[in-house]
């Protein structure tokens, strides 16, 4: 059975809270329907690629797997949910474990 969280999504300056089985709700995600709304635009292609020039290199959440440049790795946010915070290289699922953390109300 999925475990459901609310949707991470700020209206109005609150949390959309719709259910969701990932970050975002059905509408929110369906309106980040290309890479450059989902913030993934020219400035985080040369950012990813200069983080690519760093691998191998430690996952920086500190699970201890060394991600390459063949690895399905990701350019998370130090400040998870911080566009203008630093990239720095995660593997998936620690950058999914920090998205969660991050939109949980309890810390």
């Amino acid at each position: 059975m999925p475990r459901y969280r609310t949707c991470s999504v700020l209206v109005n300056g609150r949390l959309c809270g719709r259910p969701t089985t990932g970050t975002r709700c059905t509408e929110h995600e369906r309106a980040r329907n290309n890479s450059t709304a989902r913030g993934y635009g020219a400035d985080h292609q040369r950012q990813r690629a200069e983080l690519e020039r760093t691998l191998p290199a430690y996952c920086w959440y500190g699970c201890g797997r060394i991600l390459t440049a063949t690895d399905p790795w990701v350019a998370a946010h130090v400040i998870d949910g911080d566009p203008t915070s630093p990239r720095v290289v995660s593997c998936r699922s620690c950058n999914e474990q920090a998205k969660v953390r991050a939109s949980d109300p309890e810390g």
